[in-house]
């Protein structure tokens, strides 16, 4: 059994005390890994738009040394949405979108496959990464805590199949998946991540950030609804609206079963497709 706390905040402004407060709450109740949902550590693109390169970079660069030091402090692997600094072909300034994994040894970094290309939404268009990865090349960030397995993804690549395939061949036990979700879309996404789960015999830890954003004239609301879904695809933990921290209990034994009970993971094995 492994505890994993999923944080549920808005921006966090540049002060310590509040993320270091819900550090400690993590590591007093057991936790080993921390999730922060997207635009928890950065301003939300549309507002990034409009913000000096100088001050996005020292917004990262003081919520990475944050993060390391926190990691550190307490024992953590800390996954969080962060945007890193590149140049464009044109050698401006860019950005790049991507997920830390802070832990007490280092830090690792994936930068996001799969964005959001929407009229209204287009992260693709601002964000380098289109750029920066191999075409057909999918590699996520994937690492093992006592034992049990975890896959970290963007709320997004959760849509597409590849992202699943890969934690199956993995042998993912666990999926993380920091989402800045709004729209009142909560009730899609609970369905399609409880699908996930349930099909690929899998945890999944969904951590939504809550504040506002500005989408053209309007204030949009993130509406949080952080969640834990077990391998039989029931939710089992959720968090409303609110700032908080939801603790998720992640049982490999209940992985063991509900793969050996479905047989989903066999079956591709026996067609050759696994």
């Amino acid at each position: 059994m492994i505890k994993i706390c999923a944080l549920q905040l808005a921006t966090l402004s540049m002060s310590e005390n509040r993320i270091d407060y819900y550090m400690k709450i993590a590591h007093d109740n057991g936790a080993k890994i921390v999730v922060l949902g997207e635009y928890t550590l950065n301003s939300f693109f549309t507002e990034l738009k409009h913000m000096p390169s100088s001050i996005t970079q020292k917004q990262s660069e003081h919520k990475m040394e944050l993060m390391q030091n926190l990691a550190k402090k307490y024992d953590l692997h800390i996954i969080a949405p962060i945007i890193r600094q590149s140049n464009s072909e044109a050698g401006e300034i860019a950005w790049i979108k991507s997920c830390a994994h802070f832990s007490p040894s280092g830090v690792k970094f994936y930068d996001q496959t799969m964005l959001i290309n929407y009229s209204h939404w287009n992260e693709d268009e601002f964000f380098l990464n289109a750029k920066i990865h191999e075409s057909g090349k999918f590699e996520p960030l994937i690492f093992e805590v006592e034992g049990v397995k975890f896959g970290v993804c963007f709320g997004f690549e959760a849509h597409f199949d590849m992202v699943w395939q890969r934690f199956d061949h993995e042998s993912v036990d666990c999926a993380l998946i920091p989402t800045a979700s709004t729209f009142e879309s909560n009730l899609r996404w609970a369905e399609l991540l409880k699908m996930r789960a349930f099909t690929h015999s899998a945890y999944i830890v969904r951590t939504n950030r809550i504040g506002e954003a500005k989408f053209g004239d309007m204030d949009f609301k993130f509406y949080g609804g952080s969640f834990l879904a077990n391998p039989y695809g029931e939710i089992i933990n959720e968090l409303r609206d609110e700032e908080g921290a939801l603790m998720c209990e992640i049982d490999p034994a209940i992985v063991r079963e509900a793969t050996e009970f479905w047989g989903f993971k066999a079956n591709l094995e026996n067609k050759g497709f696994a």
